[in-house]
């Protein structure tokens, strides 16, 4: 998939943060209640929306819960062991590129999340996300583009930090989209596995 690339840097990235950055003390972050957030993640799952036919017999199906999702937002430590998130982000999944066009499946999703410290370095969370501006889009002589409702799901995870500035968690969400135009739902339903710095 075309979106290998980015991942990969967007991991890289997160991964090489400034020294100087990461090399905060404890103390230094514990008493900050708001951080910056960003993240980036694999996510896979969801029903097949599409297939597209390849000219050399081969073809790739577009599903509802893939594949990369970016975003950013703010958390806010109310206790050592209690927080919340509000983000908003981009997640999209597309079809491989062909010289006759394209599928992107996409959508802005909403989450505010609230999350328990199990220990300093384990947490568990979950909370809502609304999925907006969600779209089909095709190009080539796929060109046209099918419109969704906005979706409102689940979301459940587990985080692990490394440190005061660096996370790896695992996430579940659970949602559904209509489109516009008929009443057919499509599950979104996926597991995904991101990276996260907080600043």
């Amino acid at each position: 998939m075309k979106f290998s690339i980015p991942c990969a840097a967007l991991a890289l990235t997160l991964c090489t943060l400034p020294a100087t950055v990461l090399a905060q003390s404890d103390s230094s972050s514990s008493n900050r209640p708001l951080r910056f957030v960003i993240g980036a993640g694999l996510t896979q799952g969801g029903e097949k929306l599409a297939t597209v036919q390849f000219d050399d017999g081969s073809s790739d199906n577009i599903k509802s819960g893939g594949l990369l999702h970016v975003y950013t937002g703010a958390e806010y430590r109310f206790t050592p062991e209690w927080s919340g998130e509000v983000n908003v982000g981009y997640h999209v999944s597309d079809t491989r590129e062909a010289a006759n066009g394209s599928l992107k499946f996409a959508r802005v999703p909403l989450e505010l999340i609230g999350r328990y410290a199990i220990t300093p370095e384990w947490r568990v969370g979950a909370g809502l996300r609304q999925s907006t501006n969600v779209k089909l889009k095709g190009s080539g002589v796929l060109a046209g583009q099918a419109r969704f409702k906005n979706a409102t799901g689940f979301v459940v995870e587990g985080e692990y930090l490394m440190n005061e500035q660096f996370g790896v968690k695992l996430r579940a969400v659970s949602e559904k989209f209509e489109p516009k135009e008929f009443s057919e739902k499509y599950k979104g339903n996926h597991v995904g596995l991101y990276f996260v710095g907080y600043f």
